[in-house]
């Protein structure tokens, strides 16, 4: 596929990725009402951890990972690990399904099943991978509009109902120390900004390539503001316990918000921001995914491609877990641990050294000839 995005673009489908479900949640619970601190500190963490990415594109400008690493590893292995990106960013877009439909049915349609739920948000998404990554550049811009905004008036909202917030909630800063802070908070390395991995797929799409590294760097800050600023806003309002306990922080939030009697029930207002968010993420896991698949077998039917994708990551979704606890734990305790860095940290690590490696035996051997 030749589509082209610019590099504002991209720096806002790369804002919305993490985004669209991290601002659902309180993060990394470990670090208490220090969360703030500890997603500023790894918004900055996952910059050099791009660096790498980055450093692997400019060796194969015109290729994504999964095109690149059967030149870097070799035909097997290289295509063994193809297979595995392909699958992890369809198992993302499958769990974070799973997290919008759980929300929908919590809040809004709770007697209405989850599979017509998943089926309604799986349709559109699939219609919009089909578009291709411009159309879906083009509105991710009036949707990080719609998100910014809204942000903004959830705070101010916050701020009038009750004007003496508990800033005081989020003191002391740095009560356990530095060190202890960024020991318990590292799985955000991986959840929301290990995420930003999926972006790899798409460098070979941005017209001003030039300005990536700009993009990349001030995406990742400029989403470490926004949930910083969100899981402060969660521990003044609701207090850091019943934060930590709560599924969805962010709607019990809105669910406080009152304006006397007649500005209330704010959950079923910002319900449709909030699902916005999730709409764009999940399209663009799919679309890396069908990408992948297409750039490894060479597939043509990108319809096809799409809607078949499509409903295996709705029944993924559907049959993940039992219930929404257990789709939880399974991504904070599992998911985190064992399956994400692999593909955030240690396979493209593990490709730059070995590119190295090749280009010093390559040297090595000119030499002797």
């Amino acid at each position: 596929m030749k589509e082209k995005i610019t590099s504002y673009e991209f720096l806002i489908l790369m804002f919305l990725v993490p985004y669209g479900t991290a601002s659902l949640f309180f993060m990394a619970s470990d670090t208490k009402n220090d969360v703030w601190i500890a997603l500023i500190f790894y918004s900055l963490v996952s910059i050099p951890i791009q660096m790498i990415y980055i450093s692997l594109f400019n060796k194969y400008p015109n290729d994504s990972p999964v095109t690149y690493l059967p030149k870097i590893f070799g035909k097997y292995i290289g295509f063994i690990l193809s297979i595995l990106y392909i699958w992890f960013f369809a198992y993302d877009a499958s769990r974070d399904l799973r997290d919008f439909i759980e929300l929908t049915a919590s809040f809004s349609l709770i007697r209405l099943p989850m599979y017509i739920t998943g089926a309604v948000f799986v349709t559109a998404i699939i219609y919009n991978v089909y578009k291709g990554i411009e159309n879906i550049g083009n509105m991710a811009q009036i949707a990080f509009l719609i998100v910014a905004f809204s942000s903004f008036c959830i705070l101010l909202l916050a701020y009038i109902t009750d004007p003496n917030i508990r800033i005081q909630s989020i003191l002391p800063i740095i009560h356990s120390g530095f060190v202890s802070l960024v020991t318990s908070g590292w799985k955000l390395s991986m959840f929301p900004y290990g995420e930003f991995v999926v972006m790899t797929m798409f460098y070979p799409f941005v017209l001003q390539r030039s300005k990536l590294r700009k993009a990349v760097i001030f995406s990742s800050i400029l989403e470490g503001l926004f949930l910083a600023v969100n899981n402060i806003l969660f521990i003044v309002t609701l207090g850091f316990e019943f934060a930590n306990t709560n599924d969805y922080p962010l709607l019990e939030t809105l669910r406080w918000i009152h304006i006397g009697d007649f500005l209330n029930r704010l959950d079923i207002i910002f319900l449709v921001v909030l699902t916005l968010g999730g709409f764009f993420k999940i399209s663009i896991l799919i679309y890396a995914a069908a990408l992948g698949i297409e750039q490894l077998f060479n597939f043509k039917h990108w319809g096809i491609l799409c809607s078949i994708l499509g409903v295996l990551i709705l029944i993924t979704s559907l049959i993940m877990a039992r219930d929404n606890p257990e789709h939880l734990n399974i991504g904070w305790n599992i998911g985190l641990k064992y399956i994400f860095p692999q593909f955030v940290i240690l396979i493209p690590l593990a490709a730059l050294i070995t590119h190295y490696i090749k280009l010093f035996l390559q040297k090595k051997n000119r030499n002797y000839e």
